[in-house]
């Protein structure tokens, strides 16, 4: 991890919410990825965890982080008041010159490349087996369900799904999508979950 450790401080100082142990995790899972792997990120905002992933990538000398996001502030209700607290309080530039802005200072710019569109739009258009997808956009049950959908299939067998904000606890109404998809998708015999780390769960695709 010590030579990751630039890129979790990269990470924590862009405006985002996978932090402290849950950035490790993800560090970690990205890292352990084969070479030339094609890891997926579902909601990139500002490009906090992007940094992560493209910044395990690089460390390592392999693999290729494709960031998928509108780059417009939609998503479920609860996360867009977030998204515009945050946006009025960066306020000069658009979301998507502050995420090529993030990923340039972090020197990641041959690591990381963006997709802008939904989910369901990109994934149209998409044609590459995928080694890790991180869920991480649309928390909304259909939003969420959508972009399962339209990714899961591009899932290797052995491949590695990471759900955001799939813990069990109390949500507020709409925001509980990727948890709802733990308890009916990303089941066995289908999936193996490996860990609950934090609010995200990872688990290894079986069929």
């Amino acid at each position: 991890m010590d030579g990751l450790q630039n890129y979790l401080e990269l990470s924590a100082d862009i405006p985002g919410w996978t932090r402290g142990v849950e950035a490790q995790a993800l560090v970690r899972f990205c890292s352990a990825q084969p070479d030339d792997a094609v890891i997926v990120e579902i909601g990139a905002f500002f490009g906090s965890g992007s940094v992560l992933l493209g910044g395990a990538c690089k460390v390592k000398n392999s693999g290729q982080v494709h960031c998928v996001d509108p780059f417009d502030g939609s998503g479920d209700p609860v996360s867009v008041r977030h998204y515009e607290a945050i946006i009025m309080a960066y306020a000069g530039k658009t979301q998507r010159e502050r995420f090529d802005g993030n990923i340039r200072r972090a020197g990641l710019s041959e690591w990381v490349h963006a997709h802008q569109g939904t989910a369901v739009e990109v994934a149209e258009h998409w044609n590459t087996p995928v080694d890790l997808l991180f869920l991480d956009g649309d928390q909304s049950p259909d939003g969420a369900r959508l972009a399962y959908e339209a990714w899961s299939p591009w899932l290797k067998v052995g491949g590695i799904l990471a759900l955001h904000n799939s813990d069990p606890r109390d949500y507020e109404m709409g925001h509980d999508g990727h948890y709802q998809l733990t308890q009916t998708v990303v089941v066995e015999p289908h999936y193996e979950i490996l860990e609950l780390n934090g609010t995200t769960t990872y688990a290894r695709k079986r069929r």
